[in-house]
């Protein structure tokens, strides 16, 4: 039996993600396992619907099994998003392939560029580019284009770039596990129109934040959980980072070259936090980069939390045929799977550290909906079975 998996967010799913899973079902796939972002995302900021409402939702349009990406991960670069999904899927040490969406739609290209940004050849013209202070999204694009400016094209793409780093993951780790790429359809990613009754998340997204009931057009028929926002928490948000010192940003994952300095200037002069990241922002500083170590700053992520490899494999839910795929993993899993709360106390110190953290960062989370919810549902929830 084929067992197929994919690395994803759902925030939130929409007919775009059942048409990927639909395809991967023509394509040959009995059981497909989801590793799901839980309740904060790529882009720096919450999810708008929590994890295990997520997780419903994936098994009842295709999902099988889900398991959790952990915050370190889930909230990082594309390059550790995509390394803690396929370390997680290798763990599982039963998937046959993984699939991910991209723009090209060639799995022969995709690979051509890996392989290139893997080479120690790009190394030093990356450098160049880095020292006339481009971004290193530009800096890369620029150094790729002088050898191949078909990759080069290529990534200017974003499921094309994070198909990239999937396939990097995959060589870095040497996984047993085959690619496939299904092409996008529909809207564009961050589309802000339509497209083959397809809207982006980015779109969806801004739906809800306009109270536009339209966004109900563009997801599953489902119960309604709900929706969380960041900004309901800006002052709190504000009050964390004001009581920070230099030396507390300089923790922050993805510090370099003096940041924590431009970032504890800016939290100084502003007055809310779209003001304190345009004081923050430079050409080799994008908004996407300052999100995110403002995200890990209001939840208490530091680099060392951060340099954590993914100690365990947390269950978010299962269906029927999830169910086989969990009595496979009592031969084949190479990392603790934990279901309950009680799974936790047999873990290492290092595992047990990550998952406080993970209930910490829940706990906050809890407080973004449209009533306040109570601490440690990461504590007592068990997983969704349907």
């Amino acid at each position: 039996m084929k067992i197929s998996s994919l690395i994803c967010e759902y925030n939130p799913f929409h007919n775009g993600h059942r048409y990927m899973l639909d395809t991967m079902r023509r394509n040959g796939s009995d059981y497909i396992i989801a590793c799901m972002s839980g309740n904060f995302t790529q882009r720096g900021d919450f999810a708008v619907f929590d994890k295990y409402s997520r997780t419903k939702t994936a098994l009842q349009n295709g999902i099988d099994l889900v398991i959790e990406l952990p915050v370190t991960y889930a909230c990082a670069t594309a390059e550790k998003f995509a390394f803690g999904g396929v370390y997680l899927l290798n763990a599982l040490g039963c998937v046959d392939t993984i699939a991910f969406g991209s723009e090209c739609g060639k799995i022969s290209s995709l690979e051509k560029t890996a392989d290139l940004l893997c080479s120690d050849a790009l190394s030093d013209k990356i450098r160049y580019y880095l020292s006339l202070g481009q971004t290193f999204a530009k800096a890369r694009e620029n150094a790729v284009s002088e050898i191949s400016q078909s990759s080069a094209d290529l990534l200017r793409s974003p499921n094309n770039i994070l198909a990239v780093e999937y396939l990097k993951a995959l060589r870095r780790m040497s996984a047993p596990i085959s690619p496939e790429t299904v092409r996008r359809v529909g809207s564009a990613h961050d589309s802000l129109t339509v497209s083959e009754s397809i809207a982006s998340a980015t779109l969806i997204r801004r739906m809800m934040n306009e109270s536009n009931p339209d966004f109900q057009n563009y997801i599953p028929k489902t119960e309604m959980s709900p929706i969380h926002q960041l900004s309901r928490l800006e002052n709190a948000l504000l009050y964390r980072l004001r009581m920070m010192s230099r030396e507390d940003f300089s923790h922050l994952p993805d510090i370099s070259e003096g940041l924590e300095n431009r970032l504890f200037s800016a939290v100084r002069s502003a007055c809310s936090v779209s003001e304190m990241l345009s004081l923050a922002k430079t050409k080799r500083y994008p908004l996407s980069r300052l999100r995110r170590i403002v995200l890990y700053a209001f939840l208490g992520i530091t680099q060392a939390d951060s340099d954590i490899l993914p100690p365990y494999i947390k269950i978010l839910g299962f269906n029927q045929n999830g169910k086989t795929i969990l009595r496979t993993l009592r031969n084949t899993a190479k990392l603790p799977v934990v279901m309950r709360f009680s799974d936790v106390k047999k873990l290492s110190p290092d595992a047990r550290r990550l998952y406080a953290l993970e209930t910490r960062c829940d706990d906050i989370y809890a407080l973004s909906g449209e009533s306040p919810e109570p601490c440690g549902k990461n504590l007592t929830a068990n997983p969704i079975i349907i």
